[in-house]
């Protein structure tokens, strides 16, 4: 788990980092590009896509028993959405319940991009309500369109 948490932060880090202003879909495609090319690590990935896009991520664990047989358990799921210029405008995760065997929502990114900022909102998914509820973070990125570089991360907590 840690490699892939660690794994994730660094490809997010670098996206928005100064080579890039706002995640795209040219951004998840490097990163599902980086993480498949790990040649140490317990998790293997697959993506399903609609022309150049990712739409679907899937997060396989690699385990091995005593003979050395490879599985691969169902980890984590990402469903992205893009609007028509290629910008990230969502990505829901979902996580593999084992007990119901199928995929359970667990969260949401909602990403805007308007008046010179990038924000990211979270949100929780609401099983009892069947819905995402209020978003309880929000980190907004001011961009500096002269540098074309992003200027330091606000975080604002809701």
């Amino acid at each position: 788990m840690k490699q892939l948490v660690l794994a994730i932060m660094m490809w997010v880090a670098a996206a928005l980092g100064a080579n890039a202003q706002v995640l795209t879909s040219e951004t998840v495609n490097h990163a599902y590009e980086a993480v498949i090319n790990q040649t140490n690590s317990d998790y293997v990935f697959n993506a399903e896509w609609t022309g150049k896009d990712i739409t679907t991520m899937y997060v396989y664990q690699e385990t091995r028993n005593l003979k050395g047989l490879v599985t691969l358990k169902p980890y984590l799921k990402y469903d992205y959405s893009y609007a028509a210029d290629g910008i990230l405008t969502s990505k829901i995760t979902y996580r593999w319940a084992e007990s119901q065997d199928n995929w359970v929502c667990a969260s949401r990114y909602d990403y805007t991009l308007t008046n010179g900022t990038y924000s990211a909102e979270y949100s929780r998914y609401n099983h009892i309500a069947k819905r995402f509820d209020q978003p309880v973070e929000k980190m907004v990125y001011l961009l500096d369109s002269e540098t074309e570089k992003d200027l330091p991360i606000l975080y604002a907590k809701k």
